[in-house]
């Protein structure tokens, strides 16, 4: 069983990893980073690579209990990257990932924002949560 999380360098991404690894230690399963591309303002549009993702995920873990900080280092995180063809729409790239692992759940991050703004999720969000065929954990930064 394999757990998605949906990655990207920010305080987002971060939530969405340090929820999907406390899951994870929890049910046993297997951990998914989907790496998905974000505006970086000196480098244009990227993605984190597996190097970037294992700094991220001792950064998170950092707060994390002991038992949770222990399992992660007996615990082998595979990483997606999405190619350039998938810089246009983040939630095909989720959903195939999804889909094609066949994926338990897909836990993604929000950003924080007003009380009217919780109202209205944005469109991948939005479409991840209508179309994905697992459940969704949606945490905020």
């Amino acid at each position: 069983m394999v757990v998605v999380a949906a990655y990207a360098s920010t305080s987002q991404g971060d939530a969405a990893l340090a929820a999907a690894i406390r899951d994870v230690a929890m049910t046993d399963r297997e951990l998914l980073v989907a790496s998905f591309p974000y505006s970086d303002p000196l480098e244009g549009s990227r993605s984190a690579d597996a190097e970037e993702v294992n700094e991220a995920i001792k950064r998170v873990s950092a707060d994390m209990s002991h038992e949770e900080r222990a399992y992660l280092e007996t615990l082998e995180v595979r990483v997606r990257e999405a190619g350039l063809e998938s810089s246009r729409d983040i939630g095909d790239f989720l959903l195939r990932v999804v889909r094609e692992e066949k994926a338990s759940l897909i836990v993604i991050g929000l950003r924080h924002s007003a009380p009217v703004g919780r109202l209205m999720l944005g469109q991948t969000v939005k479409r991840l949560l209508l179309e994905s065929p697992c459940p969704v954990l949606v945490t905020k930064d």
